[in-house]
């Protein structure tokens, strides 16, 4: 010890004293050494660390923290204290081996030496020296301490070493910039290092925060958040620890708000954190409540607990769900009324957490309805801008009530929640109540579609409420998850809500009062009139789907079939009026009471009072279908309300009229009205039509006219109905005034009325003939010539009636009016169907119809013509039977009224042989319409059955016709003869059929002739398809394919998708009851069939794709179920379409992709996705343009699906690894380097999507990557760069803006985004072989882009992966040190800056080897391109490695100081930045290497290159000039090589080396002390002779060095003989004739200055003074200059001033005093007074003349002389200065 204590008291007072750290740290280390020992050890241990440097140090950082965890606390401190000042220096060569980490620091054998090591690190980066605020703080707690965040008191002493160390700023700035420089070594995990860096990226200080996100990104982004070992210490940094877990001295305080922010990032990312409970509820309700949260912080915990309860197991949050979710409800009411923008956000976050964890835990929700009640209530009274996240929680609670039973206490609750937020004035309220009611609910719920109908009322008018409620009112199927399917499904009757039930339900319940009050419109029991409209109209929809469940397909056309069949389709009346009279007569109770419901609503609507046309019409319909259809009793019950129905019968409402006017027909013909009344009844209506017509009432309301006409039809019509009898002059008057409506003055309402009295003739004609005779002769000729009288149906007769209407039918010009009157013609003709005469005149109006060109007139034919031969067998008939008890309709409906069969027959066959054939395709088209609705309407006719064979003939023939409608009638005719027909007639059809398809046989020919028409109207100017039939010869192949021929009419049934079909006209086929049929012997076959139907729903033709999609719509009630079901065999058969000869099924096939590959699941699509990408770009490149639009579709699909499989975040490592090794081979070998443009493109942008996403993943591709990607920067150059290169003269652009522009262009390109995003993937393994392509590709590249491309990778590559580079940057510097000689500008500038970076990373040996390649392309190599690679590549250098290339300086500096001189501008300027960068400006470095470039230089002043010689002779006098008395160490060799360079001829640039050796000569004048040589003799005689030199240009230099030289040694050495000869001869030089010798036409300026300088030197040269002899020549020369003044020019003058100043100064006193050199000089200076014109001049005489009175050469016979010029000079001087100086010498002189 006493030694010890010696030792100590020497070593502590001389810190210079080196300490055996080696031995030391040996014996430390030693486990044989006791404890004792080491704790004496470590301290000399330590002092010995402060006497070396930390590069000395690092080299043993292993040995310090190997088995750390071992030692003792305070030496653990101790260690740690000695490691952290050196982390940052320890050789990172090592830690970045993977090997680092068990190799040399061992800690997988030692796992608690990291912890240690870490938690110390940990320590150190959460402190923070304490602030004047934290002790403050600390003294008004009472603390001894301040709190530090994140730190114990413990961890505090340990990092200040108990007191002992003091962290200033900058030290603790160091401290944690060297641990984390540490941490981004191998010698850490990823899951190690997130800890420290999230604290770090939260420090005060940027350079720590920078460092830190860089860590972040490069060192921690594989960190398995899944980990507990992970998860838990960020939970336990976050929180902190408390005395109850710890000794207080270790309890941790919590992190401060910025950690815990960074915290919460992470934690949002991790499952494994959302199970955690216990952790995760402290840190929700410590961002929550906590006394130090923050708005931010907050938010940042409620979102953090939305990702928990997304993510999290149902299991661990159930038992804490009840505390969460009363803690956000207490936080919602808390700040319910809060204003603040942030508190907002941060309430509406709580309702979505809140909402989310209900929906994670449904039990809590089930429980405790008010919560759902309150979310409720709150849309109404939280800020608008808090409501649409309230909606977004209660969008995602919508779940948890999904499938629970509509019984029990808490459905009772939620409906009540429900509907009194639908009955609110609020939208919100009334959206969310109209969503909640559709998902929850099935459509069979009545009170669901209760609160649907009141969500209709106007109070909202906002959009998506009106579509919701609208939603809820169509039939639907629901999902799961309680969304709806689209409509594109077909809904199963069994979903529908029972009709009574649901109108029980709307009678028994009231909407609340405030709904009441707060409507716009009036309200019928309770419901405002748009809202009891919509009831109507729906209960009469779910009546009638209710009555057909097996004839209305219930799918997105249902409402218009509703709508068109319940007027026309004969069966669906049936069904709904056998249902009605079977629950009105003998139906259940509740039957009979639902309808006596309905009837009271309907009645409801009819108020007089109410005034809304809607309402009306709705009420009008839905009676006027249940009286008509249902049992005659019914009606009786309305005839209180008879006369309310007249009145709306006249109503102003069109709809109401013809409505109104049925059901007054109805109701007042019924027995129980008297006779008289019914009479009186048509009278009153005959009365107001024959008012009208006279003139003094033209003007009568015509609403009242038309609505008498109808009740007159229908009143009249259903009393011959029940064979009631009418008195026959009402019945003619009647038929009377209908026929004068039937002739008047074209207009609207001319046809209105025409209209309406054909189909009211119609309506009284057809059960009994009319009470006139059928024709009268004898008036025949009277009615001919005044048929327009109004008397005139006076003879009326039925031949009269059926012309008039035979004339509206051909050549009226509305199409209505045409309409009715064809129907009017065939219903009358019912009666007379022995007179042929009528019968003729009737079908030669049905024939004309076919000019008309219309389809609904070819329709009314049509069933005209069913009419006519069927009679009332027709079915077309049966929707005119509108009572049931009808004695005279029932007696004459079981007669036969049809044509007799011989005369149809005729007419049949004219309809096939002239119209079916006919070259007017408008004929043929109503031909077709024609045979369709004598098909259907008289199925069972023996008409029909005989000609079955002959009808299916024309319905192929027509199958091939160009016009798609008739195409399409034809089908559906060939449907139906293929269901009425028996088994050889369908055996033969299908033989005809398939010919017809797939042979080309046509079943009859059809000839061109001069008449045939071509082409349509309008039709010009398109190609025609050569194959019109594409449509159903589709279906053909399709039936073929799956080998079943008798498909074909299956398929054609079920193809419709015509709009027509559905409309009111179209109804009346009942196509929907084949369709049903057809759907179910489809079944067997839909395996094989669905492949092939999927890929045709996508044909480019649109009416194959609509055919299909209606046969698919059949078929397939689960679209999503069914594809996935046949996913395979749909995707191997659009696969094989993709390499299909016809271009249509490759267009569907690839439409048929996009659609199929849409959210499939990575093992559905990685079987076929090599081979889809294939295809795709097979298609890409199509010949046809269509099929090249729809593959780019599908690429872009594809893409898009490549891309979320290849995102490691979305799927798995291991998943996205397979798809990664299908697609990146295939579109790097394949894709991008195809020949195809849009191949080329496509490719591309998958590859740089994937590059976004791809992270890890893309590893193993990286250099195949990077390598296409750089080489496609030029392949994939737009053209228009390569055509404008070879023409930028024309453009009048440069080849340098040309070429910047494709340097901006490359780097701002996609491909090298893509690129970048590529580079922190680069690891050694990646490198290893990404090394060589680079290095290729800088040798071999091609185009400017590739290889600028290149050049920013590798700067790319240096800047973010150093470490990884440099192992390669010797190589990759080798390559480049070739490349910069590019003769491309752009190029050779990218190369060089990419050369700058990499020499950052370069060894020593490649930088000199590189400096001596620049030096060779400066100086031995001869074109301009070397010199400026060389330049450019310096200044690059200098810029981005200026540190490394101060290593090399005395290599550089010379090259850069010898460029410097350059004499071309240009390369001057580069060199001159070069120099800037490495020099700072400052000369230094001149002097420091002096020698270094005195031995560069030397040589090349010996070179063959002039240029270099210039350049090398520039240096060196700049190197003189600059040098100063530092120099002058180096004048022996400057000398010899100053001399030897003066000794050549004039050239420019030579007058800096001539001025530069005097400064040589005048800093090293000790030189010609020493005699050596050369002498100051010899420096003079080369002055003179250079000063002789004749070109003028240097002469004019030369003679102001040798003035410079005379001035600095002139009296050192007397040349004055050898100079005044030549100089004087200078200085009386006539310029003008020098001039002539000189080529230069401007030389006088020139011989001016060289005059002016030869003055200078002469006078410099003459120091008489020194050199006695000198004085004889004071005359002579004194006389020369005061000679030479007044001739020359103003500033020749000034010289020759400054020059007598000079020789005053110079002479001897005893020359002074010679009068005439007295006198000259006097009178010279007084002269030169005189000239007003220069200032300057002036004051250089006056300078003379105070050189003259000081130098005493004014005797006193001149002084009064002097004194009197000087007066007159003094008035005369202007300039103030000057004056005074006059002043003053007059006053000197005195």
């Amino acid at each position: 010890m006493d030694i010890l204590s010696h030792v100590n008291k020497r070593i502590k007072m001389t810190t210079s004293v080196k300490l055996p750290f080696e031995a030391l740290l040996a014996q430390y280390n030693d486990d044989k050494v006791s404890a004792f020992v080491k704790n004496f050890t470590l301290i000399y241990l330590e002092m010995a660390v402060g006497r070396l440097t930390p590069e000395e140090t690092s080299i043993h950082t292993p040995s310090f923290l190997c088995g750390i965890s071992r030692r003792s606390n305070p030496q653990t401190i101790t260690l740690l204290h000695i490691v952290l000042p050196i982390l940052g220096k320890w050789s990172k060569d090592n830690a970045d081996k993977a090997s680092s980490r068990q190799q040399i620091f061992h800690f997988d054998d030692h796992p608690q030496d990291v912890a240690v090591i870490l938690n110390f690190f940990l320590n150190v980066l959460l402190y923070q020296p304490p602030s004047q605020r934290m002790m403050q703080q600390a003294q008004e707690s009472n603390d001894a301490s301040p709190q530090y965040p994140g730190l114990s008191p413990s961890a505090v002493e340990e990092i200040t070493n108990k007191g002992k160390i003091t962290w200033t700023s900058s030290r603790l700035t160091d401290a944690k910039l060297a641990i984390l420089q540490f941490l981004m070594t191998s010698v850490f995990t990823d899951d190690e290092r997130l800890r420290l860096f999230i604290i770090g990226v939260c420090d005060p200080n940027h350079q720590v925060v920078s460092t830190s996100e860089d860590g972040l990104r490069r060192w921690a982004n594989n960190a398995n958040l899944e980990e507990a070992a992970v998860i838990q210490p960020l939970y336990a940094l976050y929180l902190g620890s408390t005395s109850k877990t710890s000794a207080a001295k270790d309890a941790r305080a919590p992190a401060s708000n910025a950690v815990k922010l960074r915290i919460l990032q992470y934690l949002n990312k991790s499952v494994a954190a959302c199970n955690m409970v216990s952790h995760m509820i402290q840190v929700v309700f410590d961002g929550i409540y906590g006394e130090r949260s923050t708005s931010k912080l907050r938010r940042a915990s409620l979102s953090f607990l939305q990702w928990v309860a997304r993510m999290s197991k149902e299991s661990s949050i159930a038992p804490v769900a009840p505390i969460v979710v009363s803690g956000l409800i207490k936080y919602i009411n808390e700040n319910a009324s809060s204003n603040v923008s942030n508190e907002e956000s941060n309430v509406g976050y709580a309702y979505i957490a809140c909402g989310l964890i209900l929906k994670k835990v449904p039990k809590l929700a089930l429980e405790d309805m008010s919560i759902l009640s309150l979310f409720f209530e709150n849309l109404e009274r939280e800020h608008p801008n808090t409501r649409s996240y309230i909606q977004d929680a209660l969008s995602s609670m919508i779940e948890i009530f999904v499938d629970q039973p509509e019984v029990g206490a808490h459905d009772d609750e939620l409906k009540d929640i429900i509907l009194t937020a639908v009955q609110k004035n609020n939208p919100s309220s009334r959206y969310l109540a109209l969503k909640y009611s559709n998902a929850i609910y099935p459509f069979a719920s009545v009170f669901a579609r209760y609160v649907c109908l009141l969500g209709h009322s106007s109070t909202v008018n906002k959009l998506e409420v009106k579509e919701e409620a609208s939603r809820g009112l169509i039939p639907f199927k629901r999902s799961h998850t309680g969304l709806l399917s689209t409509m594109e499904s077909i809904v199963p009757t069994s979903a529908m809500p029972s009709f009574i039930d649901l109108v029980n339900y709307i009678s028994e319940h009231r909407p609340n009062e405030q709904y009441i009050l707060e409507s716009k419109t009036p309200v019928i029991k309770g419901y405002p009139i748009e809202v009891y409209t919509e009831i109507l109209s729906f209960l009469r929809m779910i009546l009638v789907l209710e009555a057909n469940p097996e004839n209305i397909t219930i799918d997105q056309y249902m409402q218009d079939k509703v709508e068109n069949s319940m007027a026309e389709d004969p069966v669906v009346m049936a069904n709904f009026g056998d249902m009605i009279s079977t629950w009105w007569t003998a139906g259940e109770e509740s039957q009979r009471k639902g309808i006596e419901v309905w009837l009271r609503l309907i009645e409801n609507a009819l108020d007089p009072h109410l005034k809304d046309p809607v309402l009306v019409a709705t009420a009008s319909k839905c009676l006027l279908e249940i009286i008509s259809l249902g049992p005659t009793s019914l009606s009786t019950t309305f005839k209180p309300r008879l006369n309310i129905f007249k009145n709306y019968a006249l109503s102003n409402k069109e709809e109401a009229r013809q409505l109104m006017s049925h059901i007054f027909g109805i109701i007042a013909s019924d027995e129980s009205i008297p006779q008289d009344e019914v009479e009186s009844l048509l009278s009153e209506f005959c009365d107001i039509l024959q008012h009208a017509q006279s003139k003094q009432n033209a003007s009568t309301n015509f609403e009242q006219q038309h609505g008498s006409i109808l009740a007159i039809g229908y009143l009249l019509g259903r009393c011959i109905y029940r064979a009631r009898s009418v008195s026959i002059d009402v019945e003619r008057r009647c038929i009377e005034q209908l026929t004068l409506q039937l002739e008047g003055n074209p207009g609207t309402t001319f046809y209105s009325l025409a209209a309406a009295a054909c189909h009211a003739l119609s309506e009284i004609g057809r059960v009994k003939p009319l009470p006139f005779p059928i024709q009268n002769e004898s008036i025949g000729e009277k009615r001919e010539a005044n048929s327009m009288d109004v008397d005139g149906a006076e003879g009326l007769t039925v031949q009269m009636v059926v012309e008039k209407l035979a004339k509206l039918a051909k050549s009226c010009k509305d199409s209505k009016v045409q309409d009715k009157a064809v129907l009017a013609l065939s219903h009358l003709s019912i009666p007379y169907r022995e007179n042929s005469s009528l019968q003729s005149t009737v079908t030669d109006s049905i024939f004309a119809v076919a000019d008309s060109k219309q389809v609904d007139l070819y329709f009314a034919g049509g069933e005209a013509w069913s009419v006519l031969a069927f009679g009332w067998k027709s079915q077309a008939m049966r929707k005119y039977k509108d009572i049931k008890e009808a004695a005279a309709l029932n007696e004459i409906v079981g007669k036969d009224t049809a044509t007799p069969t011989e005369e149809m027959q005729k007419t049949l066959e004219k309809i096939v042989k002239n119209y079916v054939v006919s070259d007017r395709s408008w004929y043929r088209q109503a031909s077709c319409i024609w045979l369709l609705s004598l098909l259907k309407f008289g199925k069972e006719q023996p008409l029909i059955k005989t000609n079955l064979g002959t009808i299916h003939a024309s319905f192929s023939r027509l199958l091939a016709d160009r016009d798609e409608f008739t195409q399409e009638v034809a089908s559906k005719g060939l449907g139906l003869v293929y269901e009425y027909g028996d088994a050889k007639i369908k055996e033969d059809m299908l033989f005809s059929l398939v010919g017809t398809f797939t042979e080309g046989r046509s079943t009859q020919p059809q000839s061109v002739t001069e008449n045939t028409v071509l082409f349509e109207e309008g039709a010009l100017g398109t190609t025609p398809d050569g194959n019109s039939i594409t449509t159903y010869k589709e279906l053909c192949s399709l039936a073929s394919e799956l080998n079943q021929p008798d498909l074909i009419y299956k398929f054609m049934n079920l193809a419709n998708h015509n709009a027509l079909w559905t409309s009111r006209r179209g109804a009346a086929f009942g196509f929907q009851n084949l369709m049903a049929l057809a759907e179910k012997e489809m079944e067997a076959h839909l395996s094989r069939l669905i492949p092939k139907l999927y890929r045709y729903q996508f044909d480019p033709n649109p009416r194959v794709n609509q055919s299909m999609k209606a046969i698919w719509q059949s078929l397939v009630k689960d679209s999503q179920k069914t594809v996935d079901t046949y996913f395979d065999q749909i995707m191997e058969d659009i696969l094989a379409g993709l390499g299909n000869r016809q271009w249509r099924i490759r267009e569907a096939s690839c439409i048929a992709v996009t659609d199929l590959v849409q959210g499939r699941q990575l093992s559905q699509i990685e079987p076929y996705l090599e081979q889809l990408w294939c295809m795709c770009f097979r298609t890409l490149d199509d010949i046809k343009g269509s099929v090249r639009q729809a593959a780019t579709q599908t690429c872009r699909q594809l893409t898009k699906l490549t891309v979320h499989y290849c995102d490691p975040n979305i799927v798995s490592s291991g998943d996205g690894a397979k798809v990664m090794a299908i697609v990146m081979p295939f579109l790097l070998q394949k894709g991008i380097v195809s020949d195809a443009e849009d191949v080329q493109k496509f490719s591309l942008d998958a590859i740089l999507r994937v590059c976004k996403s791809g992270a890890k993943l893309l590893k193993p591709y990286i250099p195949d990557l990077i390598d296409s990607l750089l080489q496609s920067l030029s392949s994939l150059e737009p053209q228009a760069m390569n055509y404008l290169s070879f023409h930028v003269d024309k453009y009048n652009i440069s080849q340098e803006q040309l070429d910047n522009a494709r340097l901006n262009g490359a780097k701002n390109s996609p491909m090298m985004e893509g690129i970048e995003h590529c580079v922190n993937q680069i690891d050694q393994d990646v490198m290893q072989v990404l090394a060589p392509r680079l290095i290729q590709i800088i040798k071999k590249g091609t185009g400017l882009p590739t290889k600028a491309g290149c050049a920013r990778f590798i700067v790319t590559l240096v800047m973010n992966r150093r470490a990884v580079v440099e192992l390669y940057a010797d190589s990759i510097l080798k390559a480049l040190s070739g490349a910069i000689r590019s003769k491309n500008p752009v190029v050779r500038k990218s190369y060089a800056t990419a050369v700058g970076y990499i020499c950052q990373l370069a060894t020593y040996d490649r930088l000199i080897s590189l400096i001596k390649h620049l030096k060779k392309l400066y100086i031995e190599e001869e074109d301009e391109d070397s010199h400026v690679a060389s330049a450019v590549t310096c200044v690059e250098i200098t810029r981005f490695a200026t540190d490394r290339t101060k290593a090399v300086a005395s290599e550089i500096v010379p090259l850069l100081f010898y460029g410097e001189h350059d004499p071309e501008e240009n390369f001057n300027k580069l060199w001159k930045d070069a120099w800037e960068n490495m020099t700072a400006g400052t000369r230094s470095m001149v002097t420091m290497y002096a020698d270094e470039i005195l031995q560069f230089v030397q040589p090349l002043l010996s070179s063959a290159s002039w240029k270099v010689k210039q350049t090398a002779a520039l240096t060196v006098a700049d190197m003189c000039k600059s040098g100063g008395k530092s120099v002058a160490k180096h004048v022996e060799k400057l000398m010899p090589i100053m001399i030897t360079t003066l000794a050549t001829r004039s050239w420019a640039g030579k007058e800096h080396v001539l001025d530069a050796f005097v400064q040589l000569c005048i800093s090293a004048s000790d030189y010609f002390d020493s005699h050596k040589k050369p002498s100051l003799a010899d420096v003079a005689k080369i002055m003179i002779r250079e000063a002789k030199r004749k070109n003028r240009t240097y002469q004019r230099h030369a003679l102001v060095s040798l003035y410079n030289f005379l001035n600095a040694f002139g009296e050192k050495i007397d040349i004055y003989d050898q100079i005044e000869d030549f100089l004087v001869e200078l200085c009386e030089m006539d310029e003008n004739e020098a001039m002539e010798d000189e080529d230069n036409d401007n030389a006088k300026p020139l011989l001016l200055m060289v005059k002016a300088n030869a003055f200078n030197a002469i006078v410099a040269g003459f120091r008489p003074k020194v050199f006695e002899g000198q004085a004889q020549h004071s005359d002579p020369l004194s006389q020369m200059l005061t000679g030479c003044l007044p001739t020359n020019v103003w500033n020749v003058q000034l010289a020759i001033l400054n020059s007598l100043k000079i020789f005053i100064e110079h002479s001897a006193t005893s020359s002074l005093q010679e009068k005439p050199i007295r006198q000259r000089i006097l009178q010279s200076s007084i002269h030169c007074l005189a000239q007003m014109k220069y200032t300057a001049i002036r004051a250089a005489a006056i300078e003379v003349l105070e050189a003259a009175v000081a130098g005493g050469m004014v005797q006193d016979d001149e002084k009064t002389f002097l004194q009197a010029s000087l007066s007159s000079s003094h008035e005369r001087e202007t300039v103030a200065a000057l004056k005074e100086r006059l002043q003053k010498l007059k006053q000197a002189i005195v």
